[in-house]
């Protein structure tokens, strides 16, 4: 009888448990994002103040980098009105409340490849997939403004490395997040969507 309550118990776990995750996947609208999202920038210690970063025009490099975990710019894609914080780093910390550039990437205006993270839900990457060819996207850093042009999109594995390679000699973007966007699938999603983009006044290869 006790092994038989046991089961029961369980059954009854799993039972609520799988009805909280259909109720989170399926009934909750987009507005729990913004909210989610709000919630996680209030208890996070990662600070939203700007740390400002110093640009050598001459050089074309940073003189004076910020601070990991501190927004430095703002993205902004009209096409999918998009206007999100930027910071350095990528950390789950640091993705749930804005956009995150991976470390080993280079900044904006020191003509290499930026990588660029975020969540897949309403406050942030939902509409990624909405991007085209030809569409613009613009970061705006406190040292300059630098304007990007879609070239292309792919759906790649989380652990194809190729598909974000870092290059030093051509000023590049690349921005991802989860896949599939649908927020009701379930599940740890295993690939990434992947948008890349180049400088404005650069040719696409």
């Amino acid at each position: 009888m006790l092994l038989s309550k046991i089961i029961t118990n369980i059954a009854y776990a799993f039972f609520f448990v799988a009805i909280f995750v259909l109720m989170y996947n399926y009934l909750l609208d987009e507005k729990v994002d913004s909210y989610v999202s709000y919630i996680n920038r209030a208890s996070s210690n990662v600070s939203n103040q700007e740390k400002k970063p110093e640009y050598n025009f001459e050089s074309k490099h940073l003189i004076k980098y910020p601070v990991y975990g501190s927004k430095y710019a703002t993205l902004k894609i009209d096409k999918i009105g998009a206007e999100l914080p930027l910071y350095y780093g990528d950390t789950l910390k640091i993705l749930r409340y804005g956009i995150g550039q991976y470390a080993g990437s280079y900044f904006p205006g020191e003509n290499g490849t930026i990588i660029l993270a975020g969540h897949n839900t309403a406050a942030y990457f939902k509409r990624l997939d909405e991007l085209v060819s030809g569409d613009e996207i613009v970061i705006e850093a406190s040292y300059g403004t630098f304007k990007y042009i879609v070239d292309r999109s792919e759906v790649v594995k989380e652990t194809d490395y190729d598909a974000f390679k870092v290059s030093h000699d051509r000023e590049s973007l690349i921005m991802y997040t989860c896949y599939p966007m649908n927020r009701r699938v379930v599940g740890r999603r295993t690939k990434r969507y992947v948008v890349y983009a180049y400088k404005e006044g650069d040719t696409s290869e």
